[in-house]
């Protein structure tokens, strides 16, 4: 099931195009149950969505950018290309994060200490790691992804040499941060994990159709944000 917004008022995205994605009968359906953030893995999937997959690679705006994140290994996501959706490997460590960058893959590490953000930028296995712009930046300042770059935000740029790291936030930023428990997905409560189970009953069913018609809706240069909440696995 698929949820489209033309004009998110995400305030950490702006006012950009964006998507959720939920499985019919359970929210967390799409995601993969080895993900350490999923607080649901019973119900998650361990296969990828290859028809959908397929679809939201070509799921880009008129001479735009588009660009989402995925819990699923590296090695199974499809390699970056030009003028494709930017398909980020979302690791757990710092250790595959750089694996995946080495490969000429892109990367970012979730669930990075909040209270560590002075130890960043630094360098592991030969592969920098920086802060999202977006949370180094001054509350109030309205930096968002659509400030992000100079129209090209970093985590849309798929042949870059760096890892760009998100530090924990939302109500399970104590669980993202803890390795030794499962949980603290940011989608998992408040406004967001509204949206989000509104789309198993709201959503377009056919998503990898509709991921398309929505994208190829979108005003010519337009900035798409693939799941806010979900990723790209196959729901039973």
């Amino acid at each position: 099931m698929l949820k489209t917004v033309t004009k998110s008022s995400n305030s950490k995205t702006g006012p950009i195009a964006v998507t959720y994605r939920a499985g019919q009968h359970a929210t967390f359906a799409t995601c993969p149950a080895t993900c350490p953030l999923n607080p649901k893995p019973e119900t998650s999937s361990a296969a990828i969505d290859i028809t959908y997959v397929r679809a939201l690679s070509r799921a880009v705006p008129p001479n735009g950018h588009a660009w989402t994140y995925s819990h699923f290994h590296w090695s199974r996501l499809p390699r970056p290309q030009p003028a494709r959706t930017v398909i980020n490997f979302s690791a757990d460590s710092m250790a595959d994060a750089a694996e995946c960058v080495t490969a000429g893959r892109p990367a970012v590490l979730a669930g990075a200490p909040a209270d560590g953000r002075d130890e960043w930028p630094r360098v592991f296995n030969g592969v920098k790691f920086v802060v999202c712009p977006e949370q180094l930046s001054p509350a109030g300042s309205g930096f968002t992804c659509q400030s992000c770059g100079n129209g090209v935000p970093l985590c849309a740029r798929p042949g870059r040499d760096y890892v760009i790291v998100f530090l924990a936030h939302g109500t399970g930023r104590k669980l993202a941060e803890d390795p030794n428990k499962s949980g603290g997905c940011y989608a998992a409560v408040g406004p967001t994990a509204i949206q989000w189970h509104a789309t198993r009953a709201n959503g377009r069913p056919d998503d990898a159709r509709a991921v398309l018609t929505f994208a190829a809706s979108l005003p010519p240069g337009s900035l798409l944000r693939h799941h806010i909440a979900g990723d790209i696995g196959r729901a039973a």
